[in-house]
């Protein structure tokens, strides 16, 4: 447990007196701030502020990775990629000058009342966008913008019976990618392409107009003597915070991907933008797929550790990682019924999510432990 600084605790009291004077001023904040001010909400203290960072660049790292599932932070996961550290930085003593946090330790901050009640307010007016799935669909929807804004570029060109164009994806795996597309089908399939493209996503935009807005989508696809627009144009288009754009044009691939994943059938050419991909499911980081593979062969955790030249607590990351994304794996064999039953309640009645609070309460059991418990439960 954190111990609040006496100088800390004489700037709350300060602030507190001033969010009793100021109760119904509105602090003016940029999303992206708004965003900050939801994550510390949600770390309570618990975490420094780079684990916003991490979280939000999206690190495959087994503490980010588990922090995200541990403080319910997982929509966020690679919600913005070209983060800067000085940035974040920047915009904790913008949100402390204006008083909306509290640091209760060193990069460790919590909100204050004024912070709580600004936060209420602009959720209230910009929520969250529900769609934003980042740790199920990041690496899917990577894949997905760039095949289908590529696509809808070429189909508008087949259209109009035009050869000539520069691509709008410059990558030369997703130009090669569409190129084998379009190229395998026949005279007639490539024939009517584009309109069969347009239906599927005119019909998934409709059937996700109540949570998403497509014009996000449709302003930045680039078509037959029309460029699409940048974030920021586009963002300046509709009169919005960038940021806030830019997390619904991210919610907008996420819900499109889960759509095709899901509903094949009726988005054949949607669902194909994804194929070789993990369909946007929380996909394993490729040293944890190796462990899976020994695991599956029956070895235990000290000969994997052994065979991989690796250290037993990197294995036992590892297995947490699985535990988190592949349904039906059985922690069992590392965690007894009783300890499972015991930790559980433990973890339902605590306040805190700190592993060392939990391991206490638990009577010394181990980390790895809990950590498991918690993955198979929803709580990590």
């Amino acid at each position: 447990m954190y111990v609040i600084h006496e100088k800390t605790r004489k700037n709350i009291n300060e602030i507190m007196v001033s969010n009793m004077r100021n109760s119904n001023e509105k602090a003016d904040v940029q999303y992206f701030e708004v965003i900050i001010l939801y994550s510390l909400s949600r770390l309570k203290g618990e975490r420094t502020i780079y684990s916003i960072y991490h979280l939000l660049k999206g690190k495959k790292s087994a503490q980010t990775i588990q922090d995200a599932h541990l403080f319910s932070l997982t929509a966020l996961f690679m919600a913005y990629e070209g983060v800067k550290r000085e940035s974040l930085e920047e915009s904790i003593r913008t949100l402390q000058d204006k008083g909306l946090i509290l640091e209760t330790a060193p990069k460790r901050y919590i909100l204050s009342v004024k912070g709580t009640e600004c936060l209420e307010w602009e959720l209230s007016k910009n929520p969250i966008p529900l769609e934003l799935q980042g740790w199920k669909y990041h690496f899917a929807s990577q894949f997905l913008w760039e095949r289908l804004s590529l696509l809808v570029q070429v189909c508008s060109h087949i259209s109009m019976k035009e050869t000539r164009y520069v691509p709008i994806q410059k990558k030369r795996r997703t130009q090669l990618w569409i190129k084998n597309f379009v190229g395998n089908m026949g005279p007639g399939q490539r024939a009517v392409l584009p309109v069969e493209l347009f239906k599927e996503l005119t019909l998934a935009l409709e059937e996700l107009e109540q949570q998403i807005k497509p014009d996000i989508l449709v302003l930045r696809l680039t078509g037959y003597q029309s460029a699409g627009m940048t974030e920021q144009q586009a963002a300046m288009e509709l009169g919005m915070d960038e940021f806030r754009f830019h997390l619904e044009f991210l919610a907008i691939l996420h819900a499109l991907a889960k759509t095709a994943d899901r509903r094949k059938e009726k988005f054949p050419l949607l669902s194909r933008l994804l194929a070789g991909e993990d369909g946007g499911r929380g996909s394993l980081t490729q040293t944890s797929r190796q462990t899976l593979k020994l695991l599956n062969k029956g070895l235990q955790i000290d000969s994997i550790a052994a065979a991989r030249g690796l250290k037993r607590s990197t294995i036992e990351d590892h297995i947490v990682e699985i535990a988190l994304n592949v349904p039906g794996f059985l922690i069992e064999p590392y965690v007894t019924a009783e300890e499972q039953e015991k930790l559980f309640l433990i973890a339902e009645n605590a306040s805190t999510r700190q592993l060392r609070e939990l391991r206490d309460l638990s009577g010394g059991l181990s980390y790895f432990k809990i950590r498991l418990v918690l993955a198979k439960f929803g709580e990590l």
